[in-house]
Order: C-alpha cells, then structure tokens, then sequence
C-alpha cells in the first residue's frame, strides 16, 4: 500500500492497483483509532479497541486478530463481535489445524485475502474459522518491516457488493492491520528490552548476595515491602516495576566496599563514613551502566536523601526525590531496624514505628510514611 497524491493504493489478488480516495468518516475512524493506539500503553488494551473500531468501520460482524508464534501457529489474541457473545470463546485459543493452513497461505502470500459465501471451503474449515454458513471472510497479513506477526481475521454476514466496495474494504482493512501490526510489534520489542534488563537485575542481585549474605537477604525483605507500599500507593504499574528494581539493587553500590568497613562492629570512622556513603553514587553507575535502568539508577541514587534536604549524596528535599526512592527509604530503615546485625539489636515492631513517626516530615516523607505503617500495621 502506498499513498499518493491524497489517495490510497493497493494491489488485491489480481495485481491490478486501485487508486481512489477514502470517504471522509473513514479517514476519521483510522485517524481515531491511531489517536487511541498513542494514548495506550498495554497491548491487551490496545488490540481491544483495533477489534472493536474494526469492527465499526469496516461495518463487519466480527474482528479477530491472530498472532503467529515462534512455532508457527496462530493464538486469538484480541476479538470482537457486533453480537457481543458469537466470537468470545476464541480468545486465547489456538487455530484450529484447517484454520492455521488458511492463515499460513495468507501470511506466505503476503496479500488480503477474502473467502466468500461460495466458496468451496468444507464444513470443517467453516467451523475452524468460525464462520457462520451465510459469512464471509477478510484475511489480512499484519507485516511490519517485512516481518509477519500475525493475521487480522473479518468476518461479516454475505451481502452482495459492487467490486468496487469489496476493494475498499479491503483497502480499509490493510489499514487497520497496519496499526494492529504495529502495536503488536512495538510490544514485542519491548518485551525482549525488559526481559534482557530483568537477567542483567537478577546477575546483579546475585552479586550483592554473594559478597554479603546479610545485604541479600536485606535486600529481598527490602524488595518485597517496597513493591507492596508502591501499589498501596497507587503507583503506575512501570513505577511499581522500576521501584522492585531498585529496592533489589539499592546496596549494589557495597559491593566496592571493604569488609572490614562493611560489617564493623564500632563506630565508622569519618574516612570509612566517606566511603560508606559512596555507596548510592556506586550503585546507580554501575545500574545505568551495566543494564541501561536510567530511572532505576535514579531511586537507587537518592534512597539516602532526607525529605527536609539534609540527606546523601546531594541534599535533595520534599518532590525532588523521586517518588520510588521515598518509598525505597521508608522500606530501607524498617527493614534495618527490624534486622539483628552483629553490632546491634533489632527493634521491636513497635519500636520501629515510633521511630518512623519520630522521623515523619525530616527524614521521611510522612505520606509515605502513614501508607507504611498503615499497610503494616
């Protein structure tokens, strides 16, 4: 499909292009549905509203979106039908052995395709394609940057229409499948971007652990009352990711710290105090270095900060310490607290929240603080 001189072209079965322009409101339902597609961030949500405006602008009975998988075969991954009921049971099914084939033609093509009421298909490839005996089909490859990542699947009951209409429908549906493509290709690549930064996470906590057994396990109690206060907090599901993270990394930066600094018994001396608070700076090089976290490296940096601006290592006050690294200091002194070091005592739990209360407006930010204790107690 190629856009020229205000038209649309494309090439159907018969290689002859057709050239024409779009009528007004179905330019304005593309032009909606890309609006949505920007405002949207999870897939999920995103091929929802691609079946539903399919289904309202190419005035269909159906829509479904089928995605091919690294061992070729094709999960429902998003559908959508004008009855609200006929098509809801394909949802997260695989194609049936018949309907992968068709699909599988379809994407070797490279072309729509479109099955129409007389067509010689067989009662079983009916029913694998979930047709109705009076239906037609639009089989659509969803491509970006010539790869194929599934199939958009129309279906609608047979009238019988001009060439002209079928075309453009046809036209319309390639550009439905576009976004479709699209979205889910964006979520892909996102998803492998994730995936590589989570097994760089996990080496790191790993190496925390094995240079102190104390600073892990620290760390996992760290981790797991963090991201429960982030969600009590109504944090957004990126920001509870980003605050697990850091709560998992927030000591990398000891890993350069000497033992003998790391678990002495006494007071630290001014030079050993220097070097221990160093520690916040060190982590969030070595997290923005070692896996490209840059917000992540952001918590991390400032979990020592103090909300009256009289923390480490840049004396950030009130809203410009990232909200997660509240949350993370909040967590952090709890969790030492409440630990037995070979140098102290643990406190009690009621000895912790008096001093979290003591420390409310100061050191801590009392929101985060009243969340905490709240959700704790």
């Amino acid at each position: 499909m190629n856009f020229v001189n205000g038209a649309f072209t494309l090439s159907l079965e018969n290689n002859t292009p057709l050239v024409g322009p779009l009528p007004t409101e179905k330019i304005n339902g593309i032009y909606n549905l890309c609006r949505q597609l920007v405002s949207t961030n999870t897939l999920e949500v995103l091929l929802d509203s691609i079946v539903r405006q399919a289904v309202d602008i190419l005035h269909v009975r159906f829509s479904r979106i089928m995605t091919m998988e690294p061992d070729a075969s094709f999960i429902c991954q998003a559908v959508y039908s004008n009855d609200g009921v006929s098509q809801a049971r394909t949802r997260g099914r695989r194609a049936m052995t018949q309907a992968k084939t068709m699909y599988q033609q379809v994407v070797i093509s490279e072309a729509p395709v479109m099955i129409e009421k007389g067509s010689s298909l067989s009662a079983e490839m009916r029913f694998a394609l979930r047709l109705n005996f009076n239906d037609s089909l639009y089989l659509v490859p969803l491509r970006v940057n010539q790869e194929t990542v599934g199939v958009l699947a129309l279906g609608e009951e047979y009238h019988p229409l001009p060439e002209t209409v079928i075309k453009e429908k046809l036209r319309l549906a390639v550009l439905v499948a576009d976004q479709a493509a699209s979205a889910i290709y964006r979520a892909r690549l996102s998803y492998q971007l994730e995936e590589s930064q989570l097994q760089t996470v996990l080496a790191l906590s790993k190496l925390i652990e094995s240079r102190d057994a104390y600073v892990g396990g620290h760390s996992r109690k760290v981790t797991g009352l963090a991201v429960r206060l982030a969600r009590k907090l109504e944090c957004p599901a990126a920001e509870v990711q980003s605050i697990r993270w850091a709560a998992m990394l927030h000591d990398i930066g000891k890993v350069g710290i000497r033992d003998d600094v790391l678990n002495k018994k006494g007071s630290l001396t001014r030079d050993e105090w220097g070097e221990m608070r160093r520690h916040p700076e060190n982590g969030a090089e070595i997290v923005r270095t070692a896996a490209n976290l840059n917000f992540v490296a952001s918590i991390i940096l400032a979990h020592h900060e103090r909300y009256d601006g009289n923390g480490y290592p840049y004396g950030l006050k009130r809203d410009l310490i990232p909200f997660g690294a509240r949350i993370l200091a909040v967590v952090d002194a709890f969790s030492a607290m409440t630990d037995d070091r070979p140098y102290r005592r643990s406190c009690t739990l009621d000895e912790a929240i008096t001093e979290l209360h003591r420390c409310s407006g100061t050191q801590f930010d009392p929101r985060v603080v009243d969340a905490f204790v709240a959700m704790i107690a």
